[in-house]
């Protein structure tokens, strides 16, 4: 099979979806009932608002906690991931202070060449549309699709992280994704049926390595996104999509407490680096070492190349590699 091309847009799936849109019954949950009441501050006091029911006197952000479904899902991905490594398989901790660290990037290096420095190595992942997601899955389980007992772990990681998607893209909907961000042709209710219908579909498409996924469920930066949100992780990439011999730049899809709209919520967005700040993309997948919340280590790494995800996995240096740097 030639190249997979895995960065599709919600537009792709248009024509697809559009005899499905209007019948589709979405059960989201409005961010009224969605919101925590929150107390007064130390030091705020209540008083009398114009309609005569009580208002703070200063203006307090409405947090809106993660669904209940959405932690589930966490919790599935997390069991499946102890279930691995009680398995007896285990991935080095890479350490902050590990020696690939430091050794300073020489000027006008090649991304090849600051791959291999700091040993990341690319892992393919399988042509069949869901590349994307089985890139993540092989970071969290560290396990290649290279026997029938991890490709079955890798199938079954890959159809949480689609339905953990979909659960990621509710949470906060009409917050995180507002009708003037989806569809500009489509009426309101049109474009918000289309889009849950998009990410309905990506959760229920087919994960299996001999089943191919319709390009309109292919991975994107929305999904990207998404499962960052979902696993409260960061999820780092190499962005190549014209192959690493043309211009590349770096991504992080950093899991933060963002305000969208007046709404606080834990969600994830997406920081875009340029080339020449490369050292900052490094800094911080260098702090994502010590990261005692994530759910991995080494962190997650993906290379977007020739429109087509792999995984980029760590290698442990060697005690001479580790040994040469103390000099």
């Amino acid at each position: 099979m030639g190249a997979e091309v895995c960065s599709a847009t919600a537009g792709d799936a248009t024509e697809a979806a559009s005899q499905e849109t209007r019948t589709l019954k979405v059960a989201t949950i409005p961010i009224s009932e969605q919101i925590f009441t929150t107390s007064l501050l130390p030091g705020e006091k209540e008083t009398s608002g114009i309609d005569g029911h009580a208002a703070h006197s200063s203006t307090v952000i409405p947090f809106i906690p993660r669904t209940a479904s959405l932690s589930k899902q966490l919790r599935v991905i997390t069991g499946l991931i102890e279930r691995n490594r009680a398995g007896g398989i285990q991935s080095f901790k890479l350490s902050v202070n590990d020696a690939r660290w430091k050794t300073p990037l020489q000027a006008d290096m090649r991304v090849e060449e600051i791959l291999v420095q700091y040993r990341l190595q690319p892992v393919p992942t399988p042509a069949t549309g869901n590349c994307q997601y089985y890139a993540v899955a092989m970071s969290l389980l560290d396990l290649h699709f290279d026997t029938p007992q991890h490709v079955e772990a890798l199938e079954q990681m890959t159809q949480q992280l689609k339905g953990g998607i979909e659960e990621a893209i509710r949470h906060g909907y009409d917050v995180e994704f507002p009708h003037d961000i989806r569809q500009a042709i489509l009426t309101e209710e049109e474009s918000d049926l289309f889009f849950l219908k998009l990410f309905q579909g990506i959760a229920e498409s087919p994960s299996g390595t001999s089943a191919f996924v319709p390009t309109e469920f292919w991975g994107t930066e929305v999904t990207l996104r998404m499962m960052a949100k979902l696993l409260q992780q960061s999820i780092f990439v190499v962005n190549a999509p014209y192959g690493l011999q043309t211009h590349v730049d770096y991504l992080v899809y950093k899991a933060e407490q963002v305000t969208k709209d007046g709404y606080e919520l834990n969600s994830a967005e997406q920081h875009f680096i340029t080339r020449s700040n490369i050292k900052l993309w490094l800094r911080q997948l260098q702090q994502a070492c010590e990261d005692s919340s994530s759910l991995t280590n080494p962190p997650i790494v993906l290379l977007f190349s020739n429109f087509h995800y792999s995984r980029l996995q760590f290698v442990e240096l060697t005690n001479v590699e580790n040994d040469r740097s103390e000099l």
